[in-house]
């Protein structure tokens, strides 16, 4: 089983990398989905995920075209790409984190793309790292090992903290800041990321068309959201299976936030 060491000594860029192209909101579900039904038409992504409208849709797939994760092997249909069917064991590996460490039920997709937005952010990498390699550090130390600027790497580790990744000793400049045993796990979750990127991807000749992803601050209502209209686990099983109890019905003020506003 590999530490966190081995997972990221030397490999901390490809782990940025694959972070990059595949942490961003609705990214896995999308993935998902096509790997369930092979070929789809835009519209039936779009009705598999109906907290998404039918332009945020044809954004999405542009971003994962261009960056090599599905294509268009008819008119008017999109499907996985090799680099798009290996992401399978990279999601298998930070669902199977999550699911050590949190409670929260939910589906294993959604369970992905909660264990992305702890990871992604910029320096999130590099700071575990540092404390792996170095041990419990303070925050000018931290500032040394990352080379990160001093309110970055402040902000890094506060939303590290508030993640459980990282615990602090301590309160004003001696505190002293180290991995949490949740950090210290994610071995697995690291080497799967650090294998999918240089064996399966490849640069994209054109620049990947921009994808207004909503805000992660909202996750707990669209993790709701997304479970309850997501396919039942006896009709879509593997990811997006969830415990088949009945859901009652979505609050109206979680479905207006779960729809792009309209804007001229």
């Amino acid at each position: 089983m590999p530490t966190l060491h081995t997972a990221l000594k030397g490999r901390t860029e490809s782990v940025d990398h694959a972070l990059g192209v595949l942490s961003p909101r609705w990214t896995t579900w999308t993935l998902q989905t096509l790997r369930q039904h092979e070929t789809m038409r835009t519209a039936e992504i779009a009705a598999a995920m109906p907290w998404n409208s039918n332009v945020y849709a044809v954004q999405l797939l542009g971003r994962l075209q261009a960056q090599g994760l599905v294509d268009r092997p008819g008119h008017g249909t999109y499907g996985l790409t090799a680099a798009g069917r290996a992401t399978e064991p990279v999601h298998r590996a930070l669902a199977d984190w999550h699911r050590a460490h949190f409670a929260s039920v939910t589906a294993d997709a959604e369970r992905v793309e909660e264990t992305f937005a702890r990871l992604r952010p910029i320096g999130t990498t590099a700071t575990l790292a540092a404390l792996d390699r170095h041990g419990a550090l303070t925050h000018s130390k931290v500032v040394e090992a990352t080379g990160l600027p001093v309110g970055s790497s402040y902000a890094r580790l506060s939303r590290l903290e508030q993640d459980g990744l990282v615990t602090r000793s301590g309160q004003g400049r001696g505190a002293r800041y180290g991995l949490s045993p949740a950090a210290e796990d994610l071995g697995d979750a690291y080497a799967a990321l650090a294998s999918w990127t240089p064996s399966t991807t490849a640069p994209s000749a054109a620049p990947a068309r921009p994808v207004l992803v909503r805000p992660q601050a909202a996750s707990d209502e669209w993790a709701a959201v997304a479970v309850q209209r997501a396919p039942s686990a006896t009709a879509v099983p593997g990811l997006f299976s969830h415990p088949p109890a009945a859901q009652s019905l979505v609050p109206t003020s979680v479905t207006v936030i779960s729809r792009p506003p309209r804007t001229r």
